[in-house]
């Protein structure tokens, strides 16, 4: 799947997702991951996005999909929170986690 988050965060640029976060849950729990917080235009464009990965990565329908409003990957050591902007802005995971937030354009260098 993705050897890791750079190799995750990469797939998530080239597929167009939005204003990607990386925050680093891995001490909160033992469910917890790393988790990307990414956006897309609308629900149409989010579900086009879920619909890709499940297509390319070969799983199944995830959490939120009939909507596309909030969409849930969990692979584990990595989970992905799509969410139209709308959506990302009322529930705020970005200010919940702040804290726990990786510099990605440090990493991109």
């Amino acid at each position: 799947m993705f050897a890791n988050f750079e190799e995750l965060y990469e797939y998530l640029s080239k597929k167009k997702c939005k204003d990607i976060s990386l925050y680093d849950l891995t001490t909160d729990s033992d469910k917890s991951a790393y988790t990307f917080i990414v956006s897309n235009a609308n629900a149409q464009t989010n579900k086009k996005f879920a619909t890709s990965l499940m297509e390319e990565l070969k799983i199944d329908q995830p959490d939120g999909f009939s909507k596309g409003e909030w969409i849930i990957f969990d692979f584990g050591d990595y989970v992905i929170h799509s969410f139209v902007p709308q959506s990302r802005e009322k529930y705020n995971l970005d200010k919940l986690w702040k804290s726990k937030k990786i510099n990605l354009n440090k990493k991109k260098r």
